[in-house]
């Protein structure tokens, strides 16, 4: 059977995945918990969505472990959210449409994972499903939204703002001989993905990104890396050996923690864009208020600066000081980006590892793919954080150099304000002066004669000198004091 006729699949199984951050961190430095009770509304809103029932044929009414606050405070970074004593919290379901499967929801890192299965059992001679059929398995649009229809009140703005992405995981059997590359069923896996999303153009789809080699069969991989898309990430599978089906099965409980810390870091990494972006728009906002002030600095000397012109920088000043807290912040949180990226990185390759221990398979393909996307991230923040860091330093050097005009203008004021009090004082200290010792001004004096030639002054005028004379004393005293006090602050 040739490639371009194949529209159909056998046995089809289609794995759903997304993801909830339990503690968002909103933009004002605030946080807001995603409490267990939204997230099961959201999941039990899905499984309706879907009409999934449960092994009885019976409508689920799905109820999340009561202890889900005591196994937060145990320790563990990851547990199932359906207490189950014996074995995995899984939760088995049906479809009308003679589909099988299972919920496994659970807390990965600090984040809700809802995980859906849904399989066609395989049954020779029953179990082919054309392309066009397998639309109705297509999920509801609120499962690639993260968010369930409703009042746009705080709790689903949360839960949109909590929402890391969605994985979708189709794979089936595919009625031919294994082909030499996985480019020969390049267009058949295009028509199932249209056929599946209900779509007339792939351009609605994600975009294809690459495919290769997984576990025996070949994988497409649709995904957009630097925007976010509503189809979210999109990964196909067509099998051609019942081995292939053997593996995954022995891998599927690790693939929600695998897409997880994908989802994660891309979603990282679109945040770190937005910081840059805002930053950028920062960078330009300072660099327009320091020309202000420029313009606005008389060229001559400090001490010219107006009133106005002072009161200008002062609060140019402070409009800088407030952007600079949020710009440390704002570098701060490209640094967080870039290590907890590292993190997800390793956590990543190390549940590769694990898979490719139960699967006895090679997945050289995925390490490479993810060590050169993660890289990629980590280097543009890299990139980013250099460029930011430059910004920095600019807006602490206007800072600084707006602030010592400031100081300096300031301190000429002080000092003419200084001269003009010392002045005044002195005038103040010479009415005292002649007031205190206008007094003597009528006692009686003699002029001098042949027998007293030489007489002492005046009393008024002995009072006035020598009080002029312990004025001046003062002043100089106090003027050494101050200078040495002056003098001693500034050292």
């Amino acid at each position: 059977m040739s490639s371009h006729t194949i529209n159909s699949i056998y046995a089809p199984n289609i794995r759903l995945f997304n993801y909830h951050l339990k503690t968002v961190r909103l933009t004002n430095f605030t946080e807001r918990s995603l409490e267990i009770e939204f997230v099961t509304n959201y999941y039990q809103y899905l499984l309706n969505s879907y009409n999934i029932l449960d092994q009885n044929s019976k409508p689920i009414y799905l109820k999340l472990r009561e202890d889900f606050q005591d196994m937060l405070g145990s320790g563990l970074a990851n547990f199932d959210l359906i207490f189950n004593p014996e074995g995995r919290g899984i939760y088995r379901i049906a479809l009308p449409q003679k589909y099988k499967g299972f919920l496994y929801p659970q807390f990965l890192n600090n984040t809700y994972s809802f995980s859906l299965t849904l399989y066609h059992p395989q049954k020779s001679g029953d179990d082919e499903i054309s392309f066009s059929e397998l639309s109705k398995l297509k999920p509801p649009e609120d499962f690639f939204a993260g968010i369930s229809p409703g009042s746009q009140d705080e709790t689903q703005s949360n839960r949109s703002k909590a929402f890391w992405g969605s994985t979708v995981f189709l794979s089936g059997f595919i009625a031919q001989n294994c082909p030499d590359t996985a480019e020969n069923l390049k267009s058949t896996a295009d028509q199932l993905l249209k056929q599946f999303l209900g779509i007339e153009s792939l351009e609605e789809a994600p975009p294809f990104y690459e495919s290769g080699k997984f576990l025996g069969g070949y994988i497409y991989e649709y995904k957009s890396i630097f925007r976010q898309h509503r189809y979210g990430q999109i990964l196909i599978l067509l099998i051609f050996d019942e081995a292939t089906t053997d593996k995954l099965n022995d891998i599927q409980y690790d693939l929600p923690e695998l897409f997880l810390y994908y989802q994660k870091n891309r979603q990282i990494f679109l945040d770190s864009r937005k910081e840059y972006r805002a930053s950028q728009d920062e960078i330009q906002q300072i660099e327009e208020t320091i020309q202000k002030c420029i313009t606005n600095i008389p060229t001559n000397v400090t001490s010219d600066l107006s009133e106005k012109d002072l009161k200008l920088l002062k609060r140019e000043i402070k409009n800088l000081l407030d952007w600079s807290l949020g710009y440390s912040q704002r570098i701060r949180s490209l640094g967080n980006f870039q290590n907890t990226i590292e993190i997800n990185r390793q956590n990543y390759l190390n549940t590769l590892t694990r898979m490719e221990v139960k699967s006895q398979s090679d997945l050289t393909g995925w390490r490479d793919n993810a060590n050169h996307i993660f890289g990629m991230f980590q280097r543009q923040i890299k990139v980013d954080l250099v460029y930011l860091q430059q910004g920095e330093r600019l807006l602490d050097t206007a800072i600084n150099t707006i602030r010592g005009l400031v100081e300096i203008d300031q301190a000429e004021r002080d000092r003419s304000l200084e001269r003009q009090i010392q002045a005044v004082g002195v005038g103040i200290a010479a009415g005292a002066i002649v007031a205190s010792t206008s007094g003597l001004i009528t006692e009686p004096w003699q002029l001098p004669n042949r027998d007293r030639f030489l007489l002492p002054p005046h009393p008024f005028i002995i009072a006035l000198v020598g009080s002029l004379f312990c004025s001046w004393g003062a002043w100089w005293v106090a003027d050494k004091l101050i200078k040495k006090g002056r003098s001693d602050s500034n050292s």
